[in-house]
């Protein structure tokens, strides 16, 4: 079990995404397993997705991409707070608890 703690977005509230880390979005991609997401007593359909970006992070052309969870259950996150992931990547679950 993986156990993460990660900024809301205040754009998460608007588009259904969280930014992860690229190493969980491709671990998560690898293991092939459906994704769900634990949330509130409920459990949704999650799918990661990446995005290209020209933000000023990463390389020096400036170009990169972000990865994400997606799901509508995600625009409920308040932006600023924190939340904490608890990934079982073997059974594709992922839960997340609101911690600020």
């Amino acid at each position: 079990m993986l156990h993460l703690t990660l900024p809301v977005s205040r754009k998460t509230s608007l588009d259904g995404r969280l930014e992860i880390p690229e190493s969980l979005a491709q671990r998560l991609l690898s293991s092939g397993e459906p994704l769900s997401l634990e949330w509130r007593g409920d459990q949704v359909s999650v799918s990661v997705e990446q995005m290209a970006c020209t933000c000023a992070k990463g390389s020096a052309s400036g170009t990169h991409v972000h990865h994400f969870l997606s799901s509508d259950e995600l625009k409920s996150l308040p932006g600023g707070a924190n939340v904490e992931l608890m990934v079982d990547v073997e059974q594709g679950l992922i839960g997340i608890e609101l911690v600020t």
